[in-house]
């Protein structure tokens, strides 16, 4: 009887875990922390494998010790990232309390990441023995290993200080199950420390991911199924969140309404297939060029909405024309009718207007509405 060894078990049915996640996960969401989601689990698969690797090389070194040479740099390299991007993943999931706060908590942590692939980079290409080594085929610990390893664990603890610290600032319907995604890794790299033959802190941050899919990612009632993006109610919470701290804070911000002109015609000529598939295109498109800092959702059927922080009207009036343009390549790349085209109406929130978020609303609509008359009266110019 073949006897296998505990860790290649455990690291088989984890990497098995986080290739499933990564192929459901890369179906349900297109905003920010969904990304943030699948950079958690990329970056625990590649440790994972890096590790695996790195066992195989160490123990048949005549053959294979490059493998270990490999594998354990890039552990070394790369295993901050997974606490950074866990600190980008929670934000994602947080209102815009204690801002500041926040953002001093997650450049330390940049910083902590940047100088370990810095100082591992140098190190490797010069040779020296700072955190790890071969002598005779042997792997021995470098002069800096412990001081790493102490700083590493300090800032796997930081992470749950930092959703313990920041919980009320987590969305009140994501509060609770948030947590086990820092809780399990600490609990993971806690169990590392004394059963040094598992990789238990990749386990643990896998078992986290695990069941904030089955709670959020999989299940996020503010994502439209469809797009991706955030659905009406998403919407409609933003725009209220963003409308209150502009008129608390005096800080004014850009919204931008979009309509699918003859969104029908895809359906009618192409079918309903292409007819969705219109809708993912034009939400990857907005994504793409809005970026990670926007609010996009799909406002109902072929309408859509944006929201931007920190970006002038005239700004937000390039980002428009560079959609419009994007949208004029996908109809010649899928062939959608001669008339389907996008309408935009967009426009700044002043915070000493006193609208509220519906007057908003209807203010970009009724903008986007005035677009869309025009473009249908050069259509029917042109008949």
């Amino acid at each position: 009887m073949i006897e296998v060894e505990s860790w290649v078990t455990l690291n088989f049915f984890t990497s098995i875990l986080l290739i499933l996640l990564l192929i459901f996960q890369n179906k349900s969401s297109r905003l920010q922390k969904g990304k943030n989601y699948s950079a958690i689990l990329k970056c625990t698969l590649i440790l994972l494998l890096s590790e695996s690797i790195g066992r195989i090389g160490e123990q048949y070194p005549n053959k294979y010790l490059f493998l270990a040479q490999i594998g354990y740099f890039l552990i070394f390299l790369l295993d901050p990232l997974d606490i950074l991007y866990a600190i980008y993943y929670m934000d994602g999931w947080m209102d815009d309390g204690n801002k500041r706060a926040r953002v001093i908590f997650r450049i330390s942590f940049e910083l902590f990441a940047i100088t370990n692939i810095v100082l591992v980079a140098i190190a490797a290409i010069w040779k020296k023995r700072w955190f790890f080594y071969f002598e005779d085929g042997i792997y021995y610990r470098g002069s800096l290993f412990y001081q790493r390893a102490i700083f590493l664990m300090i800032f796997i603890c930081l992470l749950l200080v930092y959703a313990v610290v920041f919980r009320n600032n987590f969305e009140s319907e994501y509060k609770q199950m948030i947590l086990f995604l820092p809780g399990l890794s600490f609990v993971g790299s806690v169990l590392q420390v004394f059963l040094a033959n598992l990789d238990t802190t990749y386990a643990g941050i896998s078992l986290g991911c695990l069941i904030l899919f089955f709670f959020y990612q999989s299940k996020d009632v503010n994502i439209d199924y469809l797009s991706g993006v955030l659905n009406r109610r998403g919407l409609d919470i933003k725009l209220q969140q963003m409308v209150k701290n502009s008129i608390a804070l005096g800080k004014d911000f850009c919204a931008v309404m979009i309509d699918i002109d003859n969104f029908k015609d895809i359906n009618d000529s192409l079918g309903h297939a292409a007819g969705d598939k219109a809708i993912k295109v034009v939400a990857d498109n907005l994504v793409d060029i809005f970026g990670a800092d926007s609010y996009i959702g799909r406002f109902g059927g072929d309408e859509f909405c944006v929201v931007v922080e920190d970006m002038t009207k005239a700004e937000v009036s390039k980002k428009v024309e560079t959609f419009k343009g994007s949208i004029t390549k996908a109809k010649r790349r899928y062939n959608w009718p001669k008339n389907v085209g996008v309408s935009c109406g967009y426009e700044e929130y002043n915070h000493g207007s006193g609208l509220d978020l519906m007057e908003f609303q209807q203010t970009i609509d009724r903008l986007m509405y005035i677009e869309k008359q025009k473009h249908h009266n050069k259509s029917l110019k042109y008949d």
